[in-house]
């Protein structure tokens, strides 16, 4: 099985507000068939000329986006439940434009968004909501990918098993599970079994190693990681993705304290044949 292979492209770099497609060309140049762009920073992010320079070097684009604060769909707010949605299907709008078969990332609540009293009380809002933007996305032919994420950035779900629960109160077949193993070496027992568990509703699967380097360095079992891949018949990306400079906007956003790397390039070159020899 053969599975297509990208790299998140803040990896190269430090803000999130910068021109995503002035890098392109690096991914292109150590081997990925593609780049993972993000809509976080709002509409105006280039979406024409995204499009044009990927094309101009034979890579696809996936798209990823996340909440804010004032855009959030669990809301107690309608108000502001509303100008979430909105904001989604834009987002939608724009990863059609870009052919991207996926909008991933933190799309269900606001990332580092914690709160006090009833929790059910946002998973509920935010699965009514995700259904209507769910709706939009089967009408573009896009699957919205769920990252699971870590007890330490969300508290919506932090298993496969918390995201299906999930998936299925909004009962939606456009939605997927999207697997980050930097999260998962947190909190699931066996990566291999989380794999096992979401089958055929994964969507998305980004990689890196336990401590957010290169997947090439770290603990994880990327034998088991990739067989259990391969027995779910799972054909979609394998991405790599993190945010190695601890000086960046992007890297201490994500609590890069320390430089992943000092060899960006040939660290992200290595990344690509470890993928595709290990997980693609």
């Amino acid at each position: 099985m053969t599975r297509p292979v990208g790299i998140e492209i803040f990896y190269w770099l430090d803000n999130w507000s910068d021109d995503q497609s002035s890098v392109f060309h690096k991914a292109a140049q150590v081997g990925y068939d593609g780049v993972e762009i993000s809509l976080v920073a709002g509409q105006d992010v280039g979406v024409e000329r995204m499009a044009r320079t990927a094309e101009s070097l034979g890579l696809k684009v996936l798209c990823s986006t996340g909440l804010s604060p004032t855009k959030d769909i669990s809301s107690p707010d309608p108000t502001i439940r509303r100008a979430g949605i909105d904001m989604l299907k834009r987002c939608l709008d724009s990863s059609a434009r870009l052919g991207s078969p996926i909008l991933g990332g933190v799309t269900y609540a606001p990332w580092m968004g914690f709160f006090e009293g009833d929790l059910d009380g946002y998973r509920n809002r935010s699965a009514e909501a995700m259904h209507e933007v769910a709706d939009y996305a089967a009408g573009l032919g896009i699957d919205i990918c769920l990252e699971v994420l870590n007890r330490f950035e969300t508290f919506m779900f932090n298993t496969v098993a918390g995201c299906l629960d999930y998936m299925n109160q909004v009962g939606h077949p456009s939605l997927k599970v999207e697997l980050d193993t930097f999260h998962m070496n947190m909190e699931e027992d066996n990566l291999a079994d989380a794999v096992r568990l979401a089958g055929q509703r994964i969507g998305h699967v980004q990689v890196a190693a336990n401590n957010r380097r290169a997947p090439q360095y770290g603990h994880i079992d990327w034998a088991s990681f990739g067989q259990a891949l391969d027995e779910v018949g799972y054909q979609g990306w394998v991405v790599f993705e993190t945010f190695p400079n601890s000086s960046a906007e992007t890297g201490r956003a994500t609590y890069a304290w320390r430089d992943l790397t000092d060899r960006p390039d040939e660290d992200a070159a290595e990344a690509a044949r470890f993928i595709r020899e290990h997980l693609a």
